[in-house]
């Protein structure tokens, strides 16, 4: 009997050792991702850079305002099961992207004038969605009003 335990509590450390290892193992394979925030670019005013971001799951973007322009990000869509998210105006802005999926995003203050964006983490499986909601989102356009279809444009 006193075998039998310590057999099961070898197994238990193992167990133990081996979920430790995965778990170092897929945070160092994740990656940072830094997407600006900023006035002007060369795709145009008010615009975030990359406007389309392709990542893994458990990679962070890391959201970073250039100027004081008031800048922000927001989720717009989320597939199911993510988590959204909503940033301050000027800080910068950590987001960890945990399930597959098209993830679309603005910038609060603009908008209205198509400061958004597109990150796509793993497989497209929301796309229909995306394209729905970006349509949406994009009649209420000023100006930039191609600029989600551009960046939808690059999921594969």
């Amino acid at each position: 009997m006193n075998g039998t335990k310590i057999a099961a509590g070898e197994l238990g450390r193992r167990l133990c050792i081996a979920l430790v290892a995965v778990a170092a193992f897929q945070s160092a394979k994740a990656d940072e991702i830094r997407i600006k925030m900023l006035d002007t670019t060369a795709s145009g005013p008010l615009a975030f850079e990359p406007g389309f971001v392709k990542a893994k799951v458990g990679d962070t973007i890391i959201f970073e305002p250039m100027t004081k322009g008031g800048h922000s990000s927001v989720s717009l869509l989320v597939p199911a099961g993510a988590h959204a998210w909503s940033g301050a105006a000027d800080k910068e802005m950590r987001v960890t992207l945990d399930t597959d999926g098209i993830y679309l995003y603005a910038c609060v203050a603009h908008k209205m004038m198509g400061m958004v964006g597109v990150i796509q983490v793993g497989k497209p499986v929301n796309l229909e969605e995306a394209n729905r909601a970006a349509s949406m989102e994009s009649a209420k356009f000023v100006m930039n009003k191609d600029r989600f279809e551009k960046e939808l444009a690059q999921v594969k």
